[in-house]
């Protein structure tokens, strides 16, 4: 699929990113570079790109992530044949901050059958999404859930969203060691939604055990942290690869920095 515009966003570097990006924009027009010299953060410039977007649909996409160059073809024969779905997204395969491959994620059958399962369940890879342009728009990020702002909409749009998975790996998904005040963030930020959302959906002793969960959680990743090794815990979540798996990864990194 090669109708797309690119969205490359610096949000205020202080290195050789935006003469990187330029040479990017330089080579094709269908890059735009978003340059205000600024610092804003993830949330902002997530909005920033859905104000900005007049396309039909919208790709989230992280910087050191990679699409399989089938994904955005893949996603897109979903929303044709299912006129009703407002999100689809994939499962992944994930490497390490060397290009060297992990493991496997979210391949399972997609089922969100209750309001109750997006709250207990980690529900979609957020940079593997592609959503209706006209849904974003009316559903925007909310900036008072840095750092977990994915899960709070999935929360708040629930009940008046189709989401939809393909259970088959169509990107790399990178995964380093996450800093532990990072990490902590990210559980609190957890609270408040489950505090939020799970008001009349779970009971007051599933509320607890929920928000329990988030503590130990970021006690044993401060732990792990602490000798550095928090990418045993990142590495737990993945499923692992075959040898044909490893070496298609490998290979599709090689052909890419070719």
């Amino acid at each position: 699929f090669k109708d797309w515009v690119l969205y490359l966003i610096d949000d205020g570097s202080t290195d050789k990113s935006l003469k990187i990006a330029q040479k990017f924009v330089n080579s094709d027009k269908r890059i735009i570079l978003i340059n205000d010299g600024t610092n804003k953060g993830l949330v902002y410039r997530l909005n920033q790109v859905i104000d900005r977007a007049d396309t039909d649909y919208i790709a989230r996409m992280d910087a050191d992530d990679v699409m399989l160059p089938e994904r955005l073809e893949r996603q897109l024969e979903i929303f044709e044949n299912n006129k009703n779905v407002d999100i689809v997204a994939t499962a992944a395969y994930t490497i390490d901050m060397n290009n060297n491959p992990v493991g496997i994620r979210d391949t399972e059958k997609f089922e969100l059958r209750s309001y109750k399962d997006i709250l207990k369940k980690s529900v979609l890879i957020h940079p593997s999404i592609l959503v209706k342009t006209k849904w974003y728009k009316l559903n925007m990020y909310d900036k008072d859930y840095f750092r977990a702002e994915d899960f709070e909409l999935w929360c708040r749009t629930f009940k008046n969203t189709v989401f939809f998975k393909i259970p088959e790996p169509l990107m790399l998904y990178r995964e380093g060691n996450v800093s532990i005040k990072n990490y902590t963030a990210s559980m609190k930020t957890l609270r408040k939604i489950i505090k939020k959302y799970s008001k009349g959906v779970l009971s007051n002793f599933e509320i607890k055990v929920e928000i329990l969960k988030t503590h130990l959680k970021s006690l044993i990743y401060i732990s792990f942290g602490f000798f550095n090794l928090q990418y045993l815990l990142t590495k737990k979540r993945n499923n692992d690869l075959s040898e044909d798996q490893k070496e298609f990864i490998i290979n599709l990194i090689i052909n890419l920095k070719e």
